[in-house]
């Protein structure tokens, strides 16, 4: 580091945090000097490893990680007072971790001492001839195309990554990723509705993005409302939520939306033409309803009344037939709901959920917002230069399997409409420190935490649903939760736990990635839009492991797209009307799917308009409690002629959609039959009924705990190298204990990442990872 910059940044600031005085600031010098002759020590061992014909590409990384923390730590350590304001006003860091706002700047320069003492351990090893890592692909060369299953960089199947905000800077960009794009709302317009000066800088910008071969190009659709808007329409604001803030059923907004794609995407279009580009049409999309759903308190438009009664004439035709169903006596449509308030007032009582008129409700809010995606979407597509780039939308991770359905997200519809699947998960490891929301799961005793590394399920379950509906489709994280979220911190994240969840993600169909985040300006300052401490913009060694990671990944990306399964032996039947009418119904589904997870069978969903598509000689339909279901869902299940498994079945077909009984309850001679429960209660009985159907395994592998005993806990994919022919095992130890996983005696096994051979024991501590060939 540069001594006069140094010097500068030291001399800075106020002396306040506990421990840091006068006295201190010599130690604290010091401590910058030993980080420093680490990363010189870590760049002459680098120089020497490449002149052997070593891959230092990991190394490389890891050094210039350690030089965006000198910089940031010493920032922080100038700054502390600024650091101390963010601590004394959020109430969850005071009672997170207040002995963390007394030293974070040294624990961050002992991490770099971490980081630079594991590169060095590796790069040793490599010497040594221990290990020989893969190359990954160099990311600033080639042209970059979408193709099934995975991007393409010059024919050869790539992970593209990023950090959220990550700068155009060499350093960063070789740390995180490549991801470009921008960034387009509605307040970039004049008030006469052209564009305004960002077009022309946002253009200039590209060429910037050019250079460092940024790709694919994500451009972003906000939705925020512009001041003028607010003051000449105030009406717009109802029905806005929060990232959608205004009214989807406006056509003043429909109007402004199509100016301002024809008015900037063309341009960007063009300015981006020798890269893949991508429509990412909203970010965290919901529009809850219910009293107490997230920003619901803005309430209803006049314009979603309109529809609403619409939707209504147009399903039922005359208000009698609705009034038959209801048990009403109404005289109009507009009687139905919300008559007389107005637009804030306008909030459902969840205590109605089972009646016909939640039921309708929720199915019109689906079907309004998938028409507001499908507006998107024709509107984006018809405006960038005929390219017709794919769509994807960044849909709340939580949204299959929370339990609540008033907010308009229809994921059957709307993974349908994507060309890039999208959302962004969520993990949590073990240590994080919770507040606020998504508490579920916490009890020591019977939550994820009792079993699991990390609370691995949500991230798991949607790409599993997304992979097993379309396995061609990419999927992109554009805001992936693995590091923190409005609702955790994890102040030291450890690079097993980082590796571990990334490994998980894209063997289970991930196929491009953007973390939450990077909240760092260029001058190494905390981004002001928001606080970070205790996200990865005070934490090397996690920062650290996700560029390692993903560059591993890379190197692999072949064998990782390969292993997933291109068929599924069992299927869980999802029906959307259970969903909606009956809030145990996501729980008991999410516990199916743990159970067949953890059992390592290749599970997915299936639907009432995809069940024709399953053999039914070789796959396996599952369905959870379902209480309440349409005529047509039921058709759909009886006409398959496969087996048939149901999971508490004595609670399921009794109700059609409306919550009405039915008379003549279906009691299907089903090939087995299984009591409901949480997933440790289904595994030997979900165990004893399948595996005599599942595909034999291409290599019988055993896990056991430490004392010998079956165990679940390791994460397993199987599959054949296309290139080879041979057998690609990943294995991955989610469980919170050691797992020992035993391969027959007569495989021969190599360790893919290391390339080294490996023994048919292996011991995998937690968060562990191998990549296996067999031959």
């Amino acid at each position: 580091m540069n001594r006069r910059r140094f010097t500068a940044l030291t001399a800075a600031g106020t002396c306040i945090f506990p421990g840091i005085g006068n006295a201190a600031r010599n130690e604290w010098q010091q401590l910058n000097r030993q980080v420093e002759a680490k990363q010189q020590q870590l760049g002459r061992l680098i120089k020497d490893a490449r002149r052997r014909g070593c891959v230092v590409d990991y190394a490389v990384a890891s050094y210039q990680v350690i030089g965006l923390f000198i910089v940031a730590a010493n920032h922080d350590y100038a700054n502390r007072d600024r650091a101390a304001e963010i601590f004394a006003g959020r109430w969850h860091y005071r009672k997170m971790a207040p002995e963390y706002a007394v030293d974070f700047p040294i624990k961050e320069l002992n991490s770099c001492i971490d980081v630079a003492d594991y590169a060095i351990t590796q790069l040793q090893q490599q010497m040594a001839g221990k290990i020989r890592p893969v190359a990954p692909p160099d990311l600033t060369k080639g042209t970059m195309k979408l193709a099934p299953k995975a991007y393409e960089l010059e024919g050869r199947r790539v992970f593209p990554s990023s950090l959220v905000w990550t700068p155009a800077r060499k350093e960063e960009l070789n740390c995180f990723g490549r991801i470009g794009g921008a960034y387009l709302q509605i307040p970039q317009l004049q008030e006469d509705g052209t564009p305004g000066r960002q077009l022309q800088s946002r253009i200039k910008s590209f060429a910037e993005q050019d250079a460092f071969n940024m790709a694919p190009r994500v451009f972003l659709t906000g939705h925020n409302t512009p001041g003028w808007m607010k003051e000449k329409h105030p009406e717009v604001l109802y029905g806005g939520r929060n990232f959608t803030t205004y009214d989807i059923d406006s056509p003043l907004i429909r109007e402004w939306i199509q100016k301002l794609y024809s008015g900037m995407l063309p341009e960007y279009a063009k300015a981006c033409e020798a890269f893949p580009m991508v429509h990412l049409l909203a970010n965290e999309p919901h529009f809850a309803t219910r009293k107490g759903g997230w920003k619901a308190e803005n309430g209803l438009s006049d314009c979603t009344m309109q529809k609403w009664q619409q939707w209504l004439a147009d399903k039922y035709a005359e208000i009698s037939a609705l009034n038959t169903v209801y048990g009403t006596e109404y005289s109009d449509w507009d009687q139905v709901l919300f008559q007389g308030l107005e637009p804030k007032q306008r909030l459902m009582d969840q205590r109605l959920r089972g009646t016909p008129l939640w039921y309708d409700w929720v199915r019109f809010n689906h079907d309004r917002v998938n028409e507001w995606f499908t507006f998107l979407k024709t509107e984006a597509q018809k405006n960038d230069n005929g390219r017709k780039a794919p769509v994807s939308i960044k849909v709340l991770g939580y949204s299959l399997s929370k339990s609540e359905r008033d907010g308009g997200m229809d994921m059957e519809y709307l993974t349908d409409l994507q060309e890039v699947m999208g959302a962004d998960l969520r993990c949590a490891p073990q240590g994080a420190q919770f507040f606020g929301k998504h508490e579920e799961g916490m009890d020591p005793k019977t939550g994820w935490k009792a079993h699991f590394a990390y609370e691995w399920s949500e991230q798991s379950m949607f790409l599993d649903w997304s992979k097993s509906m379309y396995p061609e489709k990419v999927f992109y994280d554009s805001e992936w939760h693995g590091f923190s979220s409005v609702s955790w911190r994890h102040f030291n994240m450890s690079r097993d736990y980082v590796r571990s969840a990334l490994w998980l993600a894209f063997t289970h169909g991930m196929g491009m990635i953007n973390a939450w985040l990077w909240g760092r300006r260029t001058d190494g300052s905390l981004n002001p839009q928001g606080d970070h401490i205790g996200e990865l913009s005070n934490q090397p060694i996690a920062v650290d492991a996700f560029s390692r990671t993903m560059k591993e990944l890379n190197a692999h990306a072949q064998q990782i797209v390969d292993i997933q399964p291109e068929q599924r032996d069992f299927w869980i039947y999802y029906c959307e009307e259970a969903a909606i009418q009956d809030e145990t119904y996501t729980h008991g589904m999410q516990q199916v799917y743990e159970a067949l997870k953890l059992l390592n069978f290749t599970v997915g969903f299936t639907t009432p308009s995809k069940i024709d598509g399953l053999d039914p000689e070789t796959q396996t339909v599952i369905v959870p409690p379902t209480a309440y279901i349409l005529d047509e869902s039921l058709n759909a299940l009886k006409s398959f002629s496969g087996r048939l498994v149901l999971v508490g079945g004595e609670e399921s077909f009794v109700k059609n959609e409306h919550g009405a009984p039915r008379s003549n309850v279906w009691k299907p001679d089903g090939f087995a039959a299984i009591p409901k429960g949480d997933w440790p209660d289904l595994l030997k009985p979900l165990e004893t009924a399948l595996r005599s159907v599942a595909t034999p395994p291409l290599l019988p592998v055993r896990i056991e705990d430490a004392e010998g005993h079956n165990a679940i806990g390791v994460n397993m994919f199987v599959n054949k190298d296309t290139e080879s022919g041979r057998v690609i095992v990943a294995l991955n130890n989610i469980s919170k204990d050691p797992r020992v996983v035993l391969l027959p005696d007569e495989a021969m096994a190599a360790d893919l990442i290391t390339q080294q051979r490996c023994a048919n024991r292996i011991s995998m501590a937690p968060c562990d990872v191998r990549l296996l060939m067999i031959a």
